[in-house]
């Protein structure tokens, strides 16, 4: 879908305008990101943080209840994955989730393309600071806290977890809908069909993920803690920043 037409889809849901304003947002920044070539260093990176999640949450990660959600949100929003074809898949039923689905659900998926388009600026800007600035070629923990205090974007990090913990309690809340799990389950072919096959599967796998996960709100606290604690660690400038207290 180009960019005319997501401008030009009509509502008047506030909502639906949100999410409508996100698009536009994230379709320019798929564009600009199309004139490079998506680096190995951005691999490397992404890869190095999803390991440092893990590393940082394995109580939580190795524990039965909580390990599918975690592996969606470590997996699937912090990663280096090409998700040309479920981003391309979002923008072609835009007008249709804007005028069919309830506010409800549109601002889940709002707040889903918020925190990928968030996620992906501060993942390039790290990148290009912690390789092209600062000239290193590997990563390890002095040099990547050293980049990211670099990038002096603080308050952006902190609404990244804000923004983390509202979605897995959003996803906790709609999973639990028999109501919506069949729907998913039924429209399955159809989406095929529709060559929307990739949106529909990690629709699927986030509502997977959460459907049987009890205490998602106690979850999405203690990620929230920690991940707060860990910022002001490297923001500061503390000898063990991804150590976390009483963990």
């Amino acid at each position: 879908m180009s960019r005319d037409k997501i401008q030009n889809t009509k509502t008047s849901n506030k909502a639906a305008l949100a999410l409508k304003a996100v698009m536009l947002a994230y379709h320019d920044f798929q564009v600009e990101k199309q004139r490079y070539h998506v680096s190995q260093e951005l691999i490397l990176l992404t890869h190095w943080q999803s390991e440092r999640l893990k590393h940082t949450h394995q109580d939580l990660y190795c524990a039965p209840n909580y390990t599918q959600g975690l592996q969606f949100l470590f997996d699937e929003l912090y990663s280096a994955k090409d998700f040309t074809g479920r981003d391309r898949d979002l923008e072609r039923v835009f007008p249709k989730i804007v005028k069919l689905l309830p506010k409800t659900i549109i601002d889940t998926v709002r707040l889903l393309v918020e925190l990928n388009l968030l996620t992906q600026t501060l993942d390039h800007e790290l990148a290009k600071t912690l390789f092209h600035e600062l000239k290193y070629t590997s990563i390890n923990e002095n040099n990547y806290c050293e980049a990211y205090r670099c990038c002096n974007n603080q308050a952006q990090r902190t609404h990244q977890i804000r923004l983390t913990s509202e979605l897995g309690e959003k996803l906790d809340k709609y999973a639990r809908s028999s109501f919506i799990n069949f729907s998913l389950k039924i429209t399955e072919t159809p989406a095929e069909m529709a060559g929307l096959s990739e949106l529909h599967a990690f629709i699927m796998r986030g509502f997977d993920s959460f459907h049987s996960m009890k205490d998602v709100k106690g979850l999405m606290n203690t990620l929230t803690q920690r991940e707060s604690q860990v910022l002001d660690n490297i923001f500061t400038g503390h000898e063990r920043p991804f150590v976390i207290r009483n963990a």
